[in-house]
């Protein structure tokens, strides 16, 4: 997965659909954790992103409505907090985290949605998507845990 562009720099490479109001609730929710501010408003700002077809299917990038997002947020704690963002035809949801280095797409498949793997200090973290809460989670020992500040 290539993280190419910063979100924030608007550039003409980024979409409407990158930008939407929908995608920004999105985005106001994985600022905060646990009733709490998680980022700083400059950390979106170095936020880099990527596109994806998270969901079981066929990658169509015409789709716009359907192309979900990955962020990746500015490295701390040995790693990168990846957030993600979910659209389908229903809407756009905040889709949780994951922690590593370079997230890759594989083709297993969970609760409808492809699971992700990322790499730190010789170990394979997956992360899927758990059917009751609708965001991703991670299946191994995670060495991490993403805790408000303050």
């Amino acid at each position: 997965m290539s993280f190419k562009h910063s979100y924030m720099s608007f550039s003409s490479r980024t979409e409407p659909y990158q930008r939407a109001d929908d995608v920004g609730y999105a985005l106001s929710e994985l600022l905060w954790h646990n009733g709490k501010p998680f980022y700083p408003v400059t950390a979106l700002a170095e936020a880099r992103f990527a596109c994806a077809r998270l969901a079981q299917g066929q990658f169509d990038e015409t789709d716009e409505d359907n192309i979900d997002l990955i962020l990746q947020m500015r490295r701390s704690t040995g790693g990168y907090f990846f957030e993600i963002i979910l659209r389908n035809d229903e809407g756009t949801s905040y889709g949780g985290w994951a922690w590593g280095h370079d997230i890759a797409l594989t083709d297993e498949i969970a609760n409808g949605y492809r699971v992700l793997a990322t790499h730190a200090a010789g170990n394979t973290f997956r992360f899927a998507r758990d059917a009751a809460t609708g965001r991703y989670a991670c299946l191994d020992d995670l060495p991490v845990e993403k805790a408000g500040r303050g």
